[in-house]
């Protein structure tokens, strides 16, 4: 099991405890072997240290912007895509009003369908359930492809080609939204190299502050892990964004859904 795969399992709440051992360890382990080399020293010069802690320090703020600034990127994109596909599925709900009656009911009740599995499938952290979701998502895209081409075969009019022209934006938004929110994820390896650098630079702190023989304060030393650990988990969390999705970020498939719904609700 790689970090990615860890990190998925934990709830945000697990990631934050898990980051907040991991951090304070790190500073506790480095006092304790500041101490007992500040013993070893007893009458010797020591070695000024913390130019290299403060190195070490500025390097891993300089690598949390970086990864905050890729994901945060990757984010923002991911909701212009919900956004996008919204409108599409929502182009290919009013375009099937110029189908022929008897494809009509079928492709618009086929349509509700999938906007309701791209809400529900928002609303699961679950690998499975979103693969089946996924699976299932697919299955509707064979289904009104289906349709889709039996109705431009038998009525091949510029009607048709533009509702062939809707699905297939609805299709490829599709595999767009599976692309940027779960392939473009960062890799286990800078998931690794972050965590390894933060245990490194908050090892030499607090072996700087042991070696030093400054007074140490457990509230302070958590205060450092609880800052740490809160920065970690928020950017964990944006990269997690294709498991559920925030409300706002959906408020434009949610609105969707509901025209949809009223649509269908309206006909007699």
């Amino acid at each position: 099991m790689n970090i990615i795969e860890f990190l998925d399992i934990l709830p945000t709440w697990g990631i934050f405890l898990f980051s907040l051992t991991i951090t304070f360890l790190s500073i506790e382990i480095g006092s304790y072997l500041g101490k007992w080399r500040l013993e070893r020293l007893a009458g010797q010069e020591k070695v000024n240290s913390r130019p290299i802690v403060a190195a070490c320090l500025s390097l891993l703020a300089f690598m949390m912007a970086i990864v905050y600034s890729a994901v945060d990127a990757r984010f923002n994109e991911l909701k212009h895509v919900v956004l996008d596909e919204a409108n599409a599925i929502g182009t290919t709900f009013l375009r099937a009003d110029l189908l022929p009656e008897d494809y009509r009911t079928e492709v618009k009740l086929l349509v509700r369908d999938y906007v309701n599995l791209r809400v529900e499938a928002t609303q699961h952290d679950d690998k499975e359930q979103i693969e089946q979701a996924i699976n299932r998502s697919e299955q509707l895209h064979n289904d009104l492809w289906s349709r889709a081409v039996a109705i431009a075969a038998q009525q091949p009019t510029p009607i048709s080609a533009l509702f062939l022209q809707s699905l297939n934006e609805l299709i490829d938004m599709h595999e767009k939204r599976i692309t940027v929110g779960i392939h473009h994820r960062l890799p286990a390896q800078v998931w690794t190299m972050l965590y390894g650098l933060a245990i490194l630079a908050l090892t030499m702190g607090g072996y700087d502050s042991g070696v030093s023989g400054s007074l140490r304060l457990i509230a302070i030393t958590l205060s450092a892990a609880v800052a740490f650990s809160v920065v970690l988990t928020f950017v964990i969390s944006l990269d997690r964004s294709h498991h559920r999705l925030s409300t706002s970020m959906q408020a434009a498939m949610l609105d969707v859904q509901e025209d949809i719904h009223r649509s269908l609700q309206s006909k007699p």
